[in-house]
């Protein structure tokens, strides 16, 4: 399936089980738009959507504050379900303390395959 999305730095495809997105490549403040115009236009059941940053190298600070900021204007039962394999993107967001148990963001980090 094509990527919805391709610029120089961020692929970004539609995943429909789980419901969501896949991203490969690099979120800053050039494509940052792009991942929430499509994040928003995630057809999602009234439960979780799912990112998968598995293939991410690079995630701004800006670019995670936007996805809290998504998080928090889900509905009462949604979650947005954070996939990664990048300790540095787990570990920013436990730094600005994005793991509150009020903000529906979940992070499942992934073990590396060495």
């Amino acid at each position: 399936m094509p990527p919805l999305y391709t610029d120089a730095l961020l692929r970004i495809w539609h995943t429909a089980d789980p419901p969501g997105l896949r991203l490969a490549g690099q979120v800053d403040m050039t494509n940052q738009s792009a991942l929430m115009h499509h994040l928003l236009a995630v057809d999602a059941p009234p439960d979780d959507i799912t990112l998968d940053l598995t293939e991410v190298t690079f995630f701004s600070f800006a670019s995670l504050h936007a996805l809290a900021a998504f998080a928090q204007a889900l509905g009462p039962v949604q979650r947005l379900i954070l996939h990664t394999r990048t300790p540095v993107i787990a570990d920013m967001l436990l730094a600005c303390g994005w793991n509150r148990p009020e903000l529906p963001l979940t992070l499942l980090e992934e073990i590396p395959d060495d």
